[in-house]
């Protein structure tokens, strides 16, 4: 029952639900059917409204193309106008411009740039057609417009290009860097002036005319400046004098010192000026060795002050040209930078420093020539000598101001002013080498009383002074190892290098000393041990007999000798030559102590008589009793021998001058040591036999009477 009332509640569902989607199907096709009538009725709207647009465009298409042909016609028209126009300028502008361009810029340079600029375009239309003349008359009026421009740019540059006088010059040395623009500079507006006008050059290619014409006139200005300021300088410039003889007086020393002392105090404002761009650190005054005595009228010449370059006149005079020039360069590159693109900077200031750089040379050479000439290069031109190294200091010390001239990518053109310093660097490489040469041929006499001779106290004052300038000294140093092909610096490079090379030069220059002065020494009879090494000192001993020539030879080498080792231990030159000969001191020290031994043989005139006496005794047993006649004799002669050999000794003595008071010592010591003691054996044995009735004639040294004698010996000079 239940499922069969199920059955038909299903069935009656789906019936209803059947004529429902048949009442709805119906709704659709009534949809349907109007929807296809409004279609239609659209469709037939359209096709009307479609045969309307096109009887419009067929209407309308023609009027538009009319009228975009009248618009391109009258464009047409208008260009022709304008063009015509303008060839009738191109006409015109000679007679228009003709004024103008002739009078040159004047006032306004500005429209007169742009009247150049229009004739120019006239000379391009001309040069395109065949008017032959009108293109001549534009090309000719556009030439002298050019022409004008460029007086107009001389007149600029000639404004400011009167050379500056000495006088000028030198304050401007005097002058902070931001006063320095006060003398002689370019106004504002010219400045403008000329930047303007070089712009148009370039930009019409007309640059290479231009930086000729500027950097010339500039140049001349600045060598014209350092002409005058060389004159002016010349004029006050003390000649150098030379002297011929080596040795002097205290006299002549002191009038020597004197004169350099004047020297100095004439030349300070220049050494001052010359001193503003480089900063070279204080230099000491070096230890001096001992003086020489003031009695003798020809003595060892002490150099007690160490002067400074800025007494020689002439390099030092140098050296302001060289400050002058670069602040001359300075002013001009300031204006450079200001008026020239960067491109073209470094190719005008190239141009510009060309005239002055001549001169600097020439100046250089003349210098260099006469330094080089000089005859005495140890004593009155050492100073001239230190004056090129001072100079070349300043180049050393000036690299980076010059750096600043260029730009960093400009290596090639920095290396102009080297030409520069070049002449200085072989200059100084040439007077090493003649300083040696000096010394190798040097021909004085010996000093007086085989005293210090002068050639050694010049050699070390030399060495000294050039320690003042000890950085550039190495680098010249190297130089002259390199161009006499010496292969000395055992690997060693940059400053120890140097270092090294300038020991060398010192060394090899001490050698020439005592090389040179054994050449007189190899014409006498000096110790065969002594010559090895420094028979040099001997060579000036002339006239003595063979005792007296071995004695006074062996003082003089004493003397200098000593001289030599204690300057150079007070010095830092010992250090400086051990750095390539490191046994250089001990090889003096065992030449002294030979030579010392040489020189105490001048004790055997004593010696050997009472040796001889007292082999006599030993063999003849003299009594104390009454002596013999032949014992008698033989006592006399041997007391009288030994009273003139002390005799003699101290004789000589006042004849011989050592000013060392150690060495002094040294060698009354060394004769105690010798004869004191065996004097007084000799006295003891024989004062007191009956020998002679005149006791005082034979008899007039007592032992302590010796002693004090052989300690006064050399007195008379000390």
């Amino acid at each position: 029952m239940t499922s069969g009332a199920d059955t038909k509640t299903s069935i009656r569902s789906s019936e209803v639900k059947l004529q429902e989607e048949k009442r709805r199907l119906v709704l659709l096709q009534e949809s349907l059917t109007r929807s296809n009538v409004l279609t239609s009725g659209m469709v037939s709207t359209l096709d009307n409204f479609e045969r309307k647009l096109e009887s419009l465009d067929e209407l309308v298409t023609p009027v538009y193309e009319a009228t975009n042909e009248l618009g391109f016609l009258l464009n047409n028209v208008d260009r022709s106008l304008s063009l015509v126009d303008s060839i009738l300028h191109f006409y015109e502008i000679c007679s228009e411009l003709q004024t103008t361009v002739s009078s040159g810029p004047g006032g306004n340079l500005a429209e007169y740039l742009l009247e150049l600029d229009r004739l120019q375009d006239a000379v391009k239309y001309f040069k395109s057609t065949t008017s032959v003349s009108e293109r001549e008359r534009v090309v000719q009026l556009f030439g002298l417009g050019r022409q004008r421009l460029v007086e107009e740019t001389d007149k600029l540059i000639l404004r400011y290009a009167n050379p500056l006088s000495p006088k000028e010059l030198i304050e401007l040395c005097e002058m902070s860097e931001t006063n320095r623009n006060n003398i002689h500079t370019m106004q504002e507006v010219d400045m403008g002036n000329l930047r303007m006008i070089i712009q148009w050059f370039i930009s019409h290619g007309f640059r290479q005319g231009l930086i000729d014409s500027y950097a010339t006139k500039r140049g001349m200005m600045i060598r014209r400046s350092l002409q005058l300021l060389a004159e002016h300088l010349g004029k006050q410039a003390i000649r150098r004098g030379s002297t011929n003889v080596i040795m002097q007086s205290p006299n002549m020393l002191q009038s020597s010192l004197s004169a350099a002392d004047a020297t100095k105090r004439s030349g300070k404002i220049f050494g001052d000026m010359g001193r503003r761009f480089m900063r070279p650190s204080g230099s000491s005054t070096l230890p001096r060795g001992g003086s020489s005595p003031a009695s003798t009228s020809l003595s060892v010449i002490e150099d007690n002050a160490m002067f400074d370059s800025s007494d020689d006149r002439d390099t030092n005079n140098y050296k302001l040209l060289l400050d002058a020039f670069i602040i001359l360069l300075q002013r001009d590159r300031d204006l450079l930078n200001y008026v020239f693109p960067t491109d073209l900077q470094a190719l005008v200031f190239t141009k510009l420093i060309e005239l002055p750089l001549v001169h600097m040379h020439e100046e250089a050479q003349r210098l260099c020539e006469s330094i080089e000439r000089l005859p005495q290069k140890l004593d009155s031109g050492k100073l001239a000598i230190y004056g090129i190294f001072s100079i070349l200091r300043w180049f050393f010390q000036s690299r980076a101001t010059f750096s600043k001239f260029y730009q960093e990518s400009d290596v090639t053109r920095q290396q102009q002013f080297t030409t520069l310093s070049a002449t200085f660097e072989h200059s100084a490489v040439t007077c090493l080498r003649a300083i040696l040469e000096e010394v190798n041929s040097d021909a004085s006499p010996l000093s007086q009383g085989g005293n210090v001779h002068p050639l050694t106290s010049h050699v070390l004052a030399f060495m000294e002074g050039l320690l003042i300038y000890q950085v550039t000294a190495t680098i010249i140093a190297s130089l002259f190892v390199q161009q006499e092909q010496r292969t000395s610096s055992g690997g060693l490079s940059g400053a120890e290098k140097g270092l090294y090379d300038l020991g060398a030069y010192f060394a090899r220059l001490v050698r020439s000393l005592y090389g040179n002065l054994s050449k007189k020494v190899d014409g006498h009879t000096a110790p065969r041990l002594v010559r090895s090494l420094y028979g040099n000192l001997s060579k000036k001993v002339d006239g003595h007999t063979a005792r007296t020539d071995t004695t006074i030879r062996s003082i003089f080498l004493l003397n200098n000798i000593n001289y030599l080792l204690k300057r150079l231990e007070k010095s830092p030159l010992l250090a400086l030559i051990q750095r390539c000969e490191p046994d250089f001191k001990s090889k003096y020290e065992a030449d002294f102590q030979n030579t010392l031994n040489e020189y105490t043989k001048c004790y055997s005139s004593v010696i050997i008589p009472i040796h001889q006496m007292l082999e006599y005794d030993n063999n003849n047993r003299l009594s104390d009793a009454k002596l013999r006649d032949r014992d008698r004799e033989t006592l006399k002669e041997s007391f009288s021998l030994v009273n003139t050999a002390i005799d003699t000794i101290r004789q000589q003595s006042e004849q011989y001058i050592v000013s060392d008071a150690d060495l002094r010592n040294r060698l009354r010591n060394e004769g105690k040591n010798i004869i004191v003691e065996l004097y007084k054996n000799y006295y003891n044995k024989f004062a007191h036999k009956d020998f002679t009735k005149n006791r005082e004639k034979y008899i007039r040294y007592e032992p302590r009477q010796l002693e004090i004698a052989i300690g006064k010996l050399f007195e008379h000079h000390s």
